[in-house]
Parts: C-alpha cells; structure tokens; sequence
C-alpha cells in the first residue's frame, strides 16, 4: 500500500485555503479520497507531503488526519493480504473510512462493523496472477513476457473454468490435491482431448501461479509440487522421414491434381479482395517452401516468418530466437536430403526484406498438401518441420550438442522432445555399428532357432 497526499491549489477558497486530498495505490489499483482538511498554499511541504508544523495550532490536527488515514489504508492491505483477499476500489474505500472512523473515535467506541466481503475465489487469485504476469519483466531478456505467453495463461483460465463447469467440481488454492489432479487429468485428456503435451504444459503454467500464490502468503496446499507431476509424452514418431521429407520437397503443385484440389477447396465467391486460384495455388506453394524452410533450418515458423539476408554470415544462419531471445546458429549446407541453400537462392530474385514470402494462414493449406502427399501417418503441422530437422539431423550423425545449438534448446529435456523415433533408422544406426552385417534372423536361422543368448 502506497498512500499520497496532494495539495490541489487550482481550486482554493475565498480565504485561499486548498483541499488536501489523499491517493492510495495497491494491486494496481489507484484510489482518491478527500481528506476533508485544507490549509494556505504556503503552510504546505511539498516534500514531506504534510503541513507545516506550528504547535497549538490547527495544522498539527491535520497532520494528526492525514496519519490516521494512512494507518487505516495500511492495516486494512495488509489484513486482506494475510487473509488472501482483494480488495477492489469500494471494498477498500469501505475499509478505509472504518478504520479511519475507529482510529478517530477510539478503542472504547462502538461502531458498525464494515460490509463483510466475501473472499476472492480461485479464479480471482488466477486473474490477478495473469495482470501480475503481463506487467513482469523477464530477469534474462529485459523485456515483458510475450503475448503467446498470456494468451496460454489466458487458455489455461478457460480450460479451468470449462472443467468447473463440466465435472462440478470446486477449485481452491488448498485443494490442489490428488483428487484434483486426477479428475483434472482425466477431464483434460479423456473429455476434452487433449494431448499429454497440452497437459503437461496446463500443469507448469498451474506450479508457476501456486509458486506466485505463495510469495503472496495465500493458504496454498503444500504438496503441489508433488501432486501436479508430468505425465510421460508421445513417443512415436513426430517427425518425418528422410523419404518423406524428399517427397515434400519434390511435390509438383503445377499438376493438374494440385489445381483440381485447389479449385475445390476455395470456390470463387466473387467478393471484393476475395483470391483467385492461382494466387491459392501460389500460396500454397510458399505454405510448403515454408514448412521445407522449418525442416531444412529447425526454425519455429515465428522466426522463419522473420528471416532476412542480414540473418545469414557466409554458410551460417545466426538468429535470435523470437520466443526465448536465445541465439539459434544453423550451418547452411545442402545434402542429398537438406537443401536450404537452394531454397532461399530460388526466392532470392523477388528481393523480398524476408527471404520467403509471408503467407496468412498456412494452416488452411497444410492439409491440401497432405492430401496431394497421401500422408496419414501424422497430421502435417508447421512444428513438425522442426522436429524433423532435429530428429534426421541425430540419424545423420551430427552430435546432439550441435543440433541444439540450431534449435536452441537449453537442457537435453527439452530437446528430447522433439526427437521422433524411427524404426528403420534405428535398425541402421546398429547396424553400422555392429561388428558384423550379417542378419541376426540368420545367425539364429544357422544355429537351429536357439535364443540369441546361446548363440553368443
């Protein structure tokens, strides 16, 4: 609680006497009250934010006012911080003048009690979380958190108020507890469909608000720090493989069955800026080129969007990442499956300020382009691209510390993540490893079927 006092001089009386007014500030909330005292301009301290003092006068009473309003604020912040309220403006208003009353008629005196408050709900405290949030600045970039960042508190905020609504079940900072856990699980990935990813991305954005509702002395169940625990991610194949990638790469959207597709996904509706085929077919070529861009780089399409000549020094791309300012460095070679070099020399003639051109909504093309791929082993997203260029980047040899230094990955955790699993490259790293190329099958075949134990 900050209190204020301010000497409003533009208004004065007949006898040019000034109101004394009164600014409390806290929780990012600001309120004025009149302090019902006035004095001369020139019996104020501008600095000490008081009269003058004068004993036996009347300005020591005033000074004895402007106190007992600043120790009513203070006491009624710090009582509704250590019961976990929040007072909005009236509720501290209301707050002040009881207080303010009981100081000036004393501790013998009888008054009504304020109108009781009820206690901010889990919802509230969530909310003040996010308006906390959105004025941080991060201790590493210097910068305020980003609006993806909000955006996910704000969806989390959301998904917590459909799961209430769906389950009937109460939300308190002390109830964090396994029952919780298991119905807010159980909800998230059975009724709402969502992925072990978004459900363990829910949960660390949920220990950051318990961890805030902590310094903020709120009555937070202790053991969520165990209670709100990960659950295993996907471990199949996210990413694409080096076939598959060739085929993207390699896919002719001039064909007729591209321009049929084309033509049946986004009919011609003759409206003012509405787009012709053709500048859908181009788009949906540079949604592609885009996605290869992803795939031939590890960039997130964010940064990928944002990729300029003054990006790139000799064979390396140097870039700093827009989501966590780390610096991504990425080496530009082609290989027989990696072409990044050629990709951005074939937009190099339009002189664009980007190396490729900014595309709205790639989404809306991405599934034209599996279709024309025939792919139904995963949906093709813009972050696939990503992890692909991690996962075949390892199938290539290149050590995991350096592939991280394109993707920007901190802690091998992390980074574990985006790696897919594929069988075929699997099976081939052992066996350019293994002392001999013959077939396991047909040592065992040879020594009559027996357990691979025995054959050693």
């Amino acid at each position: 609680m900050e209190v204020t006092r301010q000497l409003l001089t533009e208004r004065v009386s007949k006898k040019g006497l000034a109101r004394i007014q009164l600014t409390f500030c806290w929780d990012n909330l600001r309120l004025r009250l009149a302090s019902g005292q006035k004095c001369l301009p020139k019996d104020w301290d501008d600095k000490r934010e008081r009269v003058k003092a004068k004993p036996g006068t009347y300005l020591d009473d005033i000074n004895t006012v402007l106190n007992r309003y600043a120790d009513a604020a203070t006491s009624a912040a710090h009582e509704a911080k250590m019961s976990g309220r929040r007072l909005d403006k009236p509720a501290m208003k209301a707050e002040i003048e009881y207080r303010f009353a009981r100081l000036t008629a004393g501790p013998a005196a009888e008054l009504p009690p304020p109108p009781s408050l009820a206690a901010p709900t889990f919802m509230q405290h969530f909310q003040r979380w996010i308006d906390a949030e959105a004025t941080k600045v991060s201790v590493r970039t210097g910068r305020r958190l980003s609006r993806d960042v909000i955006h996910s508190h704000n969806q989390l905020r959301d998904e917590l108020g459909r799961f209430q609504l769906a389950t009937g079940a109460g939300l308190s900072l002390h109830g964090i507890d396994p029952a919780f856990y298991d119905q807010f699980r159980n909800y998230v990935l059975g009724s709402a469909g969502r992925s072990p990813r978004t459900f363990n991305g829910f949960l660390k954005q949920l220990r950051q608000f318990l961890f805030w509702a902590e310094e903020q002395d709120l009555p937070v169940n202790p053991r969520f720090r165990r209670v709100l625990r990960l659950v295993p991610g996907y471990v199949g194949v996210e990413a694409l493989t080096a076939p598959e990638l060739l085929a993207v790469a390699a896919l002719d959207l001039g064909s007729p069955a591209a321009l049929e597709l084309v033509r049946q996904s986004f009919p011609l509706t003759y409206e003012r800026r509405s787009l012709t085929h053709e500048e859908h077919r181009d788009r949906l070529e540079y949604t592609r080129d885009k996605f290869l861009l992803c795939a031939y780089t590890g960039l997130r399409l964010s940064d990928a969007d944002k990729l300029a000549p003054h990006h790139v020094q000799g064979e390396l791309l140097r870039m700093r990442a827009g989501k966590t300012e780390i610096i991504c460095r990425v080496p530009l070679l082609d290989d027989d499956v990696f072409k990044p070099v050629a990709l951005l020399a074939k937009y190099a003639p339009l002189g664009l300020d980007t190396y490729l051109p900014w595309v709205r909504d790639p989404w809306k093309y991405l599934p034209l382009l599996q279709q024309l791929l025939g792919f139904t082993r995963l949906p093709l997203g813009m972050h696939i691209g990503r992890k692909t260029f991690a996962t075949l980047k390892i199938y290539q040899g290149v050590p995991r510390s350096q592939v991280m230094m394109a993707t920007g990955h901190q802690t091998e955790a992390n980074f574990n993540r985006y790696l897919g699993i594929n069988e075929h490259e699997l099976v081939e790293s052992y066996r350019r490893t293994a002392r001999t190329g013959e077939p396991a099958t047909k040592r065992v075949a040879e020594k009559g079927g027996k357990s691979v134990k025995n054959v050693a």
